[in-house]
């Protein structure tokens, strides 16, 4: 998945995400404009493994192999969405959740 993730229908946008998580975060005031977008590439990619590791942990055995197949085939983005969103009916509600988790790991 990318930056951006389709939410039943919604897009959720990591790097507003990101963006928000930075401005919530006093430490990073005054910083330089390039470190502080290393930063937040930084904790992009760290977002990003979480939800996917959310994402496919919640597969069942069949859907592992389907989606091992789909990533062999190259799937495109809306592809491998729709494919997670119909096998993990419950993904919006488990993203947001590991959302909130890193959001309280990383603020406190």
């Amino acid at each position: 998945m990318n930056d951006k993730t389709k939410n039943a229908g919604e897009s959720l946008d990591l790097k507003a995400f990101v963006d928000k998580l930075i401005s919530e975060k006093k430490d990073y005031e005054g910083l330089e404009p390039g470190v502080l977008d290393q930063i937040k590439s930084d904790i992009l990619k760290r977002v990003e493994e979480r939800v996917n590791v959310v994402m496919i942990t919640n597969l069942s055995e069949d859907a592992i192999d389907e989606f091992n197949k789909m990533s062999e085939a190259n799937a495109t983005d809306d592809e491998m969405q729709n494919f997670f969103l119909k096998n993990i009916p419950d993904l919006p509600q488990l993203i947001a959740s590991e959302l909130l988790v890193f959001r309280d790991t990383y603020l406190s």
